[in-house]
């Protein structure tokens, strides 16, 4: 978004991380970069976990006088967020019509023709990047949940080493993901640098805080009777997590599982680092790309693939707000 929206004079420190690495060369200046936001992020992780602790694990009934918004307040809200979430969406769809003088589905039909600037068509990086997206939820999901019974059942110190660490990608920078797996993940026996795997792992590491997020919450309101009940019985604690835990919280990890993949279908950051075979290249690169070359026939391709990307992570909330209710599933 600051690539294409502010552009080199409004550089941030995700971007210039990306200059620094990718334009420059300078691996040095750019992983200097890189542990700076790092230890922000990790001081401010670290201030929002001890705080979650803090926070009562039932909560209560209150009564009192139910109070009703103006409706003027409330007429007005909805305008103005229906505005600013509608109107980019409306001259998006817009855009991706206009052929010429009138309107048509050309640009949608010439996504699946491969254009100069892209090392194949816009479809197959658009089924790269659903491919994609399933490997990295499949991951953050096994990841996900490990790391959510660990932080619930585990020892006090190793709990919050898991909490702390795992949770870190969910503030850091998806390019700094991206320059650190380059760096580690390029040498024998991991070199996965002409891997299809690598990208996956790319994105389920934004991904797994987000499983992690859900579930949490959901088995710490678990009662501890039901557990203490099964093993009364004989069940061992593997069966316990098994046939108590795990199906209910399954709709928060539902929830997270539907987070994981549509974070993923639109990641950008830490994707830019990796190599760029033609069958690695994901919808957002390809949109980038044709956004970054001149011409209106390029940016009709672009709108209309933006479009589609769209819908399909339009899909995927969809069936989140569907898993997710009022107690389960929060972040």
């Amino acid at each position: 978004m600051i690539l294409i929206l502010g552009g080199p004079r409004r550089a941030t420190i995700e971007t210039e991380i990306l200059r620094q690495a990718v334009t420059r060369g300078d691996l040095t200046t750019a992983a200097a970069l890189a542990i700076v936001q790092l230890v922000a992020v990790l001081a401010i992780v670290a201030i929002a976990t001890r705080l979650e602790r803090r926070r009562p694990a039932t909560t209560g009934i209150v009564r009192g006088t139910r109070r009703r918004p103006p409706r003027l307040a409330t007429a007005a809200n909805t305008a103005l967020v229906t505005v600013l979430l509608g109107a980019p969406i409306a001259v998006l769809v817009e855009r991706s019509l206009a052929v010429g003088g009138g309107y048509g589905i050309d640009n949608y039909r010439a996504l699946a023709d491969r254009v100069q600037q892209l090392p194949a068509p816009a479809t197959t990086a658009l089924g790269n990047s659903v491919l994609f997206a399933t490997g990295a939820t499949l991951i953050a999901v096994v990841v996900g949940t490990l790391t959510a019974l660990v932080v619930v059942h585990g020892r006090r110190a190793l709990r919050h080493v898991f909490d702390l660490g795992l949770t870190l990608p969910l503030g850091t920078s998806a390019v700094t993901i991206g320059f650190g797996i380059l760096l580690a993940l390029d040498e024998p026996p991991l070199d996965l640098r002409t891997s299809r795997w690598i990208v996956p792992i790319a994105h389920a590491l934004v991904g797994i805080p987000f499983v992690i997020r859900t579930m949490v919450p959901v088995l710490r309101r678990i009662d501890p009777a039901l557990r203490e009940a099964a093993a009364v019985l004989g069940a061992s604690p593997a069966r316990i997590r098994r046939e108590i835990d795990l199906p209910i919280a399954a709709r928060g990890l539902a929830v997270g599982a539907g987070f994981a993949f549509a974070v993923s279908l639109g990641e950008f950051g830490a994707t830019s680092f990796l190599p760029r075979d033609p069958d690695m290249l994901t919808a957002p690169l390809a949109l980038f790309r044709l956004l970054s070359t001149p011409g209106d026939v390029l940016r009709g391709q672009a709108m209309a693939l933006a479009v589609v990307l769209m819908a399909t992570v339009a899909l995927a909330v969809v069936v989140i707000e569907g898993a997710r209710t009022t107690e389960e599933g929060s972040l």
